[in-house]
């Protein structure tokens, strides 16, 4: 049977285009995303009956965020809006029932920011908005997360012992 998939367990992980050596990372606090699809349907009247010309995909990524207080992924995502830099988006379904081996379902796409959007209310949490502009077509496949990452979207269980490490202590 099908279950609802849950948008707590789909994260997003960036990357500068230029830091291939480096692994993507998350934007913490991340509170909603979303992927949208677009593409332009022109109706043409003839005197046929109307036909419809279709015209090419376009993606986005709309980013909502709780700031943290020290995010260097906020301030590498806020200098990639600024200076025009090309980066990579991953958008990972970290569910233990749909993960293939090690990997996790995926969307995978290379574009830039075309806004950056700090906003810090007297009564609010300071937030960030963002709009992600994808560049050619997103790309459906498996990712890889390093203990870093999985880490990043929710904390292993650890064992009651003063390092972690199992020994007694209760296990789950």
């Amino acid at each position: 049977m099908t279950e609802m998939a849950q948008g707590i367990n789909k994260i997003l992980l960036f990357r500068r285009l230029a830091d291939q050596q480096k692994e993507a990372a998350k934007l913490v606090f991340q509170t909603e995303h979303t992927f949208a699809y677009n593409r332009s349907l022109d109706r043409i009247v003839t005197k046929d009956g109307t036909i419809i010309k279709v015209g090419e995909l376009e993606a986005e990524v709309g980013i909502e965020a709780i700031q943290g207080k020290s995010d260097p992924v906020f301030k590498m995502l806020q200098d990639a809006v600024i200076k025009g830099e090309k980066l990579e988006i991953w958008e990972v379904t970290v569910d233990e029932d749909a993960k293939e081996g090690e990997k996790y379902p995926a969307v995978y796409a290379q574009g830039y920011l075309d806004s950056w959007e700090p906003s810090a209310g007297a009564e609010d949490d300071a937030t960030v908005s963002s709009n992600f502009i994808v560049e050619m077509h997103p790309q459906f496949g498996m990712a890889t997360l390093t203990v870093d990452q999985e880490e990043a979207a929710q904390y292993a269980f650890r064992d009651t012992t003063s390092d972690g490490s199992s020994g007694g202590g209760v296990e789950g």
